[in-house]
């Protein structure tokens, strides 16, 4: 989804670097899996706090220079969004204890009404077809048409 909302963002051709961040953003969240007996899962990496800081970080380091300073609010406003996708994302699935937010101020967590993501019976393939019909395809989806949008004007 980053890489689409990359595509979707940028003004005339979609310019890779930002459509690569915002990939890359849209991942980052599940960093907390490399230190799971330290940090809990879908906790602060998924909040709303590390999604603003961490897209101003991102937003300053790979885009510095006064070429990007203009844009720089912009295309922090994009990362940002990147990294919520995948918060908004695992809030769709029962399969988990539901997403802090809120962090580190509450330690809330939050589901979704509605949960289409995950199978309570823990089969994988069930899973995957779950995840292929409601994330990858629509972002393939998503991608595809930014791209013909972006050429067609």
């Amino acid at each position: 989804m980053g890489y689409a909302l990359g595509i979707w963002t940028q003004r005339g051709l979609p310019v890779r670097r930002v459509s690569i961040a915002a990939a890359a953003c849209a991942a980052l969240p599940d960093i907390d899996l490399l230190f799971s007996p330290l940090v809990e899962h879908r906790a602060i990496t998924h909040s709303l706090t590390f999604a603003f800081v961490i897209a101003l970080v991102v937003a300053v380091m790979l885009f510095p220079g006064m070429k990007w300073r203009e844009g720089r609010w912009r295309l922090a406003a994009v990362l940002g969004l990147a990294l919520l996708s995948h918060s908004f994302l695992d809030a769709l699935s029962r399969y988990s204890y539901g997403i802090e937010f809120f962090a580190p101020f509450s330690a809330q967590r939050y589901r979704f009404p509605w949960t289409p993501l995950g199978d309570p019976a823990g089969r994988l393939s069930r899973q995957l077809l779950q995840e292929t019909l409601f994330v990858f395809l629509p972002a393939l989806f998503a991608v595809w048409l930014g791209l013909r949008v972006k050429r067609s004007r």
